[in-house]
């Protein structure tokens, strides 16, 4: 007889979630469900539709109440969101041919909440850059040019390679999420979905970058540096963020890398931070922090710091 996939335990997932006998896909995809707007009845029958369970609009509302603090950190912004946008609004997904597909996606409620912030009300230029980036983007760039994430930087000076480790929302929802997710190709992008629709925070994911021959040369001359030691590379710079947030008065630029304890994605994050500088009017380096994770770990970076000149170097450059 086939095993009822209700009332199996799925494991490993986090202590707290261990012992659950619902599948951890189907509890996060009703939370998700329910941050875009939907009520518990909607969601419910949404998810009779997609999966073909019946879940009572008491479990899922249980299910919402037990990992509010885990997994629903949107829930305070939620209601304002819904008045702004319907659930099929709320989220704008897009396809970007780069050599491979990227899905560019954005929180549309959380760049209108963005706007009215009195702490993030400055970071309004970077809410219309990730509303217009589609039909600025240069995407003819990204066939041919150099990957922030293959460079190694040699501006970088290895005794400034510094970074604290922490725990944090981002490493919570990996642990809840990676478990759940059987194929490894997917666990990226059903971990940037999920943070995109039931954080606060995160604003967009997998946003391109670039930086032409004129926006590399201003920023060497402008710190001193030298963005790619092999001239015989394409001098033109191209990437796509992760994740982007802001939070606690910063613009967070993450980078999900399984294995997280043994990357050290230094340039790659500071070349993202360098390039959102030349495409956001008025943003300043910062005005950004770095970092990278897993389910594990969490590392983050002030890319100012990679970049400061002692005296003596100021002088000599």
């Amino acid at each position: 007889m086939a095993q009822n996939p209700l009332v199996r335990p799925f494991t490993p997932a986090p202590p707290s979630l261990r012992h659950k006998t619902d599948p951890l896909s189907v509890i996060q995809e009703a939370v998700t469900l329910y941050n875009l707007g939907h009520t518990l009845a909607e969601a419910s029958a949404a998810l009779k539709t997609r999966r073909g369970v019946r879940v009572p609009t008491s479990t899922l509302g249980s299910w919402i109440a037990e990992h509010r603090e885990l997994t629903t950190s949107y829930a305070r912004l939620r209601d304002e969101g819904r008045k702004l946008f319907s659930p099929r609004q709320v989220i704008r997904t897009t396809k970007l041919y780069h050599r491979q597909v990227y899905e560019y996606a954005y929180h549309r409620p959380k760049l209108a909440l963005l706007r009215k912030s009195a702490q993030h009300a400055r970071f309004a230029p970077l809410a219309d850059f990730l509303e217009a980036v589609l039909d600025i983007c240069p995407h003819d760039l990204f066939a041919e040019s150099s990957r922030a994430s293959q460079s190694v930087a040699p501006f970088i000076n290895p005794a400034k390679r510094i970074a604290i480790e922490k725990q944090n929302f981002a490493t919570r929802s990996a642990a809840l999420v990676i478990p759940a997710v059987g194929d490894n190709y997917k666990r990226h992008e059903t971990l940037q979905r999920f943070m995109l629709a039931n954080d606060s925070v995160t604003l967009a994911v997998e946003v391109p970058i670039w930086l032409t021959v004129a926006d590399s040369a201003a920023l060497e001359e402008q710190h001193g540096i030298r963005l790619a030691e092999d001239r015989s590379a394409s001098p033109v710079i191209t990437g796509h963020i992760d994740f982007i947030q802001v939070r606690n008065g910063a613009i967070h630029l993450l980078d999900y890398k399984p294995g997280a304890r043994n990357e050290r994605p230094f340039a790659q994050l500071t070349i993202y931070a360098l390039a959102l500088t030349r495409l956001v009017p008025g943003l300043r380096l910062f005005d950004t922090k770095c970092g990278w994770f897993d389910q594990h770990e969490y590392s983050e970076f002030f890319p100012r710091t990679l970049l400061a000149r002692s005296n003596a170097e100021a002088v000599s450059v």
